[in-house]
C-alpha cells in the first residue's frame, strides 16, 4: 500500500498540532506501507526527526521570522508575495511544495491520498484515486465572528463531500461535521491523538507557585477571559505567577495586562518538548479555558507530566480528560477561581486528579492511532477498488 501526502501543512507550521500529527501517524505507521510526503522546502521541526528522500531543505527566510510579535489579517499572503522577490527570498516554498504534489499526484504512483490540510487544488490532479481528509475541528464555522475565513469554511465542505472517507479527532468533532457539513455517519471515523512529549529530568529556573497556559491564546482561545479573571486571585496571592508558552505576548495582550495592573505576573517561556514537560511537571495546574478545541493535545501532554489541570467545560474536553480533570464555564469567572483556589488549596485532591491522569493518558498512543489509520486506508482502498 502506497501512501501519499502533501506539503500543505509542512510549509505552513513549524511548530503545531496538526504537523505533529502527521509526522506521528507516518512515523509509528509500520507494516507494508510505503510513505511518500510531496515536499522539498520546510522548516517544520518535526519532519526532521522523519528519514525523508530527498532531504527537506530548510528555508532562507521561514514565516515565523517575517514581523515577528506583528499579527494582522493577510500576513501570510503578504509573506509569500514578498517571498517571490529574489530581493527577500529566491525561492517561494508553497509555490514549490504545491507544484512538487501536483506532480506527484499526476504521477498516479500512489494507492490511496491524505492531503494535510483543507486548499482544494488537488482535486483536478488526483485522477481515479481515494482520498482521506482529517477534520480537526469545526472552529472556523462555529465562531465566525472570531474566525472569520469563509474560504476555508467552503474548501473544507467541498473536500468533506468529496473525500473517500474522513477521519475525525474526537466524537464531539465528528458530531460538529454532521450537524454543520450534513456528511453522513458512516463517513466519518474517530481516531484519537496522543501525546508526544516524553519523560526528561532537566532542570529549569521557574517560579516555586505558578499556574500554565499553553500554546495559543486568541479568538476562542480565550485568554483575555482567562486573565480578567485570574486578576483578584494574583493581587492577592504575591507569589502565584503565570506562565505562558507558544508566542510572545502582542500589544493588545500587554496593554490589557498593563491596565489590569499584573503585567510582572504573567511570563512568557518559549520552551521544546523537552523544556515544556517541566513547566507542565512543575506547575500547580495547568488551565484551558478555551470555548472549543477538536481534540487538545495539552491535556494529554500534561496527564504524562503529572500536571493537575482545570480545564473548560465545553467541547470535547470531558470526551478525552473523563474525570481527571476539575471544570469550570469558559465564561464564568468565578467557577474558574474557585476551580483554582481549590487546585493551590488542597493537595490531596491535586494528587487524585495526578492519579487518575496517569491512568487516562494509557488510553491514548500513536501506535494506535497509527493502526486504526492504516487499516482504514486498507478499507477505503478495497472500498474504492470495488465500487
Amino acid at each position: 500500500m502506497n501512501v501519499l501526502y502533501d506539503h500543505q501543512i509542512f510549509t505552513m507550521q513549524k511548530y503545531g498540532g496538526v504537523s505533529r500529527y502527521f509526522t506521528e501517524i507516518i512515523s509509528h505507521i509500520r507494516e507494508n506501507v510505503k510513505i511518500d510526503i510531496a515536499i522539498k522546502y520546510s522548516n517544520n521541526a518535526y519532519l526532521t526527526n522523519l528519514k525523508l528522500k530527498p532531504e527537506i531543505e530548510k528555508l532562507v527566510n521561514p514565516y515565523e521570522k517575517f514581523l515577528p510579535n506583528i499579527n494582522f489579517r493577510g500576513k501570510r499572503k503578504l509573506f509569500n508575495l514578498l517571498s517571490r522577490l529574489k530581493s527577500y527570498k529566491s525561492t517561494d516554498p508553497n509555490i514549490f511544495n504545491k507544484n512538487l504534489s501536483i506532480e506527484q499526484l499526476k504521477s498516479q504512483d500512489f494507492d490511496i491520498f491524505h492531503p494535510t490540510y483543507y486548499d482544494n487544488y488537488f482535486l483536478e490532479h488526483i485522477g481515479h484515486k481515494p482520498f482521506v481528509l482529517t477534520i480537526y475541528d469545526m472552529i472556523h464555522e462555529l465562531y465566525p465572528e472570531m474566525i472569520n475565513d469563509p474560504e476555508l469554511c467552503q474548501r473544507k465542505a467541498i473536500l468533506a463531500k468529496k473525500a473517500s472517507h474522513i477521519i475525525a479527532i474526537s466524537d464531539q468533532t465528528k458530531k460538529d461535521i454532521i450537524e454543520i457539513l450534513g456528511i453522513p455517519e458512516n463517513k466519518i471515523s474517530v481516531i484519537y491523538l496522543a501525546n508526544s512529549i516524553q519523560e526528561n529530568f532537566i532542570k529549569l529556573e521557574l517560579p516555586k507557585n505558578y499556574l500554565l497556559f499553553v500554546g495559543e491564546r486568541g479568538f476562542y482561545k480565550n485568554f483575555l477571559f482567562f486573565a480578567s479573571s485570574i486578576a483578584p486571585l494574583l493581587k492577592k496571592d504575591s507569589t502565584l505567577m503565570i506562565i505562558c508558552t507558544g508566542r510572545n505576548f502582542n500589544q493588545t495582550e500587554l496593554n490589557y495586562l498593563s491596565r489590569e495592573n499584573i503585567q510582572n505576573r504573567f511570563l512568557y517561556k518559549e520552551s521544546n518538548d523537552r523544556e515544556l514537560f517541566q513547566l507542565y511537571k512543575n506547575a500547580k495546574a495547568f488551565i484551558f479555558p478555551s470555548h472549543y478545541e477538536g481534540f487538545g493535545l495539552p491535556i494529554l501532554e500534561a496527564f504524562k507530566a503529572g500536571c493537575p489541570m482545570i480545564l473548560s467545560n465545553s467541547s470535547c474536553f470531558r470526551e478525552i480528560a473523563g474525570d481527571a480533570a476539575t471544570y469550570f464555564s469558559p465564561t464564568n469567572s468565578n467557577e474558574l477561581i474557585t476551580a483554582v483556589e481549590t487546585m493551590l488549596q488542597k493537595n490531596d485532591f491535586r494528587n487524585i486528579l495526578v492519579q487518575k491522569g496517569y491512568e487516562r493518558e494509557k488510553y491514548f498512543s500513536w501506535e494506535k492511532s497509527a493502526k486504526e489509520t492504516a487499516e482504514l486506508y486498507r478499507k477505503v482502498i478495497e472500498e474504492f477498488n470495488n465500487s
